[in-house]
């Protein structure tokens, strides 16, 4: 066995995945880059579910193992500011997934893919909207899916020629995840589960399947989704052992619970620990996230070196990312129902083909820019319903930035008739500063934090008089943001105006 040491390293995993690890991101890094694409590249987009920016070894942030994905940021480039934009409910997964999908805020995407319980049966899953895999799909490519599919079966029809241990819904068990498998030529099996197999390990074995056994006449398009480090968590008991709970580090920002009223505090994610929060308890809710990123690392290790034995990883774009974060304790909070960092910040790496390696990219970014920058990477127009940024300069040091300010939005469901739940967060971010305004229940907080000196949100410097000019700054581009973007939120009015004229009875 390998010991652990102290810092990011490959730690305490046996001899032969070790080996395999390093294998595999050798190979990799290996490839050929060409600035010049002779025929078009392949695309494999590798998803897990509610892993937060930090959580690579390589990123430095937490104390967590990622063999794989840090030697995919080494032969990469990375985005260290890359965010979703947010969510109007509490499964935050699934307009973060719309988004993604569209290249639109879900502002302007129909609800009945990305809060499906709202509307009825018949239209859950219906949308006009555009997704990269059905674009590429009718631009010659091959397209593949294994894995969540939290926006209903109609996008997979429409996007996937095939698909094999598919997901349709939000959470699930770990093992015996419940999938079918899809046809474009025989449609949908019956559902089948594999009460043996970790998820992340049933879905590698999806896309090795596929890439071992497709034709070949087009490139490829492969989404593999993974419906980890999702809660419950439940890792092969091999990665628990990597994180005695002992030995976990508190992030800096645990607190007992959070410091004012917010929305969905007591939402079913936030019900997974004890109120208030204890040490012991979020030692082990860390420990066990740890151990299930692992796990899926090591999945996606095997996707990769099956990828370098097909023969196709000199002309493959890799694009890993998460769909949101997860506070795990930080700032007394379990979710992601909020916009603090840890929530909102993903990890976004871009890997092959004319895509410089071990460079890291300052620039703001969000998760559903992926729909353009596929296409700027693969030089396909970008359609005009999109509308996000391509990030294909900034990848290749054409421009510093795309965009100067991100904006953020969360809130509960505006349908929902629980008092308790109520409530609205939108925040904006411009330079170092981030601005948060929060609203319920008639009490407006809001929260002004130097990311540059305040990583962890800590130090709220609205009481600082020479910090006067950054505010007004930042409240006006934020208010400039929610009209551009389409966002209903009113700043003047309480909870932002988002649950007028819903209830009858009041």
């Amino acid at each position: 066995m390998l010991k652990k040491t102290t810092g990011h390293q490959i730690s305490d995993l046996p001899l032969w995945k070790y080996l395999l690890v390093v294998t595999a991101i050798l190979a990799i890094g290996c490839r050929k880059v060409s600035p010049v694409k002779t025929e078009k590249p392949n695309i494999l987009f590798l998803f897990t579910d509610d892993q937060r920016y930090g959580t690579l070894g390589a990123l430095g942030m937490d104390e967590v193992l990622t063999p794989g994905l840090d030697g995919l940021i080494a032969t990469g480039t990375t985005f260290t500011n890359a965010y979703i934009l947010g969510a109007p409910h509490g499964a935050v997964c699934s307009p973060s997934r719309a988004m993604l999908m569209t290249g639109r805020h879900y502002f302007n995407i129909e609800p009945n893919v990305y809060a499906q319980f709202s509307v009825p049966d018949s239209l859950r899953g219906k949308s006009d909207k555009l997704t990269f895999p059905e674009y590429f799909r009718s631009n010659g490519y091959a397209t593949f899916a294994t894995g969540k599919q939290h926006n209903g079966k109609d996008w997979v029809e429409r996007g996937f020629e095939e698909g094999k241990s598919i997901y349709l819904g939000g959470m699930t068990k770990h093992f015996g995840t419940k999938v079918k498998d899809f046809s474009a030529q025989t449609g949908w099996s019956k559902p089948y589960a594999n009460e043996e197999k970790f998820s992340s390990e049933l879905l590698a074995d999806a896309a090795i399947d596929y890439l071992e056994n497709r034709e070949k006449d087009n490139p490829f398009l492969m989404y593999v989704s993974f419906t980890a480090p999702h809660d419950p968590r439940t890792a092969p008991q091999e990665f628990h052992d990597l994180y005695p709970p002992e030995n976990i580090i508190l992030p800096e920002n645990f607190m007992e619970g959070h410091p004012f009223p917010i929305a969905d505090m007591k939402i079913r994610d936030e019900k997974l620990a004890a109120f208030p929060r204890t040490e012991k308890e979020i030692k082990q809710h860390i420990s066990d996230y740890y151990a299930m990123i692992s796990a899926t690392d090591a999945q996606i290790v095997r996707v990769l070196e099956a990828l370098v034995k097909s023969g196709e990883a000199e002309n493959t774009i890799i694009v890993f990312s998460g769909d949101n974060g997860l506070a795990v304790g930080q700032h007394g909070l379990l979710g992601k129902q909020s916009v603090y960092e840890h929530s909102v910040r993903v990890p976004l790496i871009f890997s092959g083909p004319g895509i410089p390696k071990n460079e890291k990219k300052a620039a703001f970014a969000y998760l559903h820019d992926v729909f353009p920058t596929l296409c700027g990477l693969t030089d396909l127009a970008i359609p005009e319903s999109v509308e996000t940024k391509d990030l294909t300069p900034v990848i290749l040091g054409q421009q510093e930035a795309v965009r100067e300010v991100m904006h953020f939005a969360y809130n509960a469901w505006p349908g929902d008739k629980k008092p308790k739940e109520r409530g609205a967060h939108r925040a904006v971010r411009k330079g170092d500063y981030k601005l948060i305004v929060s609203s319920k229940d008639g009490v407006v907080t809001e929260q002004l934090f130097n990311l540059k000196n305040d990583p962890w949100e800590m130090n709220n410097l609205l009481g600082d008089k020479e910090k006067n000019g950054i505010y007004e700054d930042l409240k006006l581009s934020l208010k400039t943001l929610i009209k551009e973007t389409g966002d209903p939120a009113d700043l003047n009015k309480d909870m932002f105006g988002l649950y007028e004229g819903v209830f009858t009875n009041e």
